[in-house]
């Protein structure tokens, strides 16, 4: 079967707006939904192609000549059918609202691209090492320009909080010096 006969027997579901996915469901179910009670499992065995997919697509045709609603396009008519059942639904229920003395205010919608959008990663060992390596960069800069690089805390207040570090890490250590014991 060449091309052009091909789209000269299916011009009439592409004119009615059909998918190539809709033809190839056509193909294989009913408009009822149910399937053909024997399936081909190679072009081999089917002895007229042509002849075949017009049978087929026949069932597809209505009493008038027309197409009937395909797949793609009864998906589309059921979800514009849903959309207006909640937009209807919406407008009741800020009548509902209003008639109570409630203010309706819309809640801030994000974008697809928003939602679509990874979340945003944790920091990681790399991050603070990056981090440690910018504040040396920093330090360097600072003192090759003369400038204090030290912490504006007190020198008596840092050197109680390396020994709260050390308390902290002694601490830890004979905790698990315990657990290895009891083990």
């Amino acid at each position: 079967m060449t091309a052009w006969y091909l789209r000269w027997l299916l011009r009439p579901f592409f004119d009615a707006g059909a998918t190539v996915r809709d033809v190839l469901h056509g193909l294989d179910v009913r408009p009822d939904e149910s399937r053909w009670t024997h399936t081909w499992s190679s072009a081999s065995e089917i002895r007229h192609v042509p002849g075949w997919v017009r049978h087929r697509l026949a069932a597809w045709i209505g009493p008038d000549g027309r197409v009937v609603a395909l797949p793609s396009q009864r998906a589309s008519m059921a979800a514009a059918r849903r959309r207006a059942e909640q937009q209807a639904r919406r407008r009741e229920w800020q009548a509902q609202a209003a008639a109570a003395g409630i203010e309706v205010t819309p809640e801030p919608r994000m974008s697809r691209a928003q939602a679509l959008a990874a979340p945003p990663a944790a920091p990681t060992l790399a991050d603070a090492v990056n981090a440690r390596h910018w504040a040396a960069v920093a330090r360097m800069t600072l003192a090759g320009r003369g400038l204090p690089t030290t912490s504006r805390l007190k020198p008596s207040r840092r050197d109680d909080w390396r020994e709260d570090l050390q308390q902290q890490r002694q601490r830890r250590e004979a905790a698990a010096a315990l657990l290895a014991g009891e083990q």
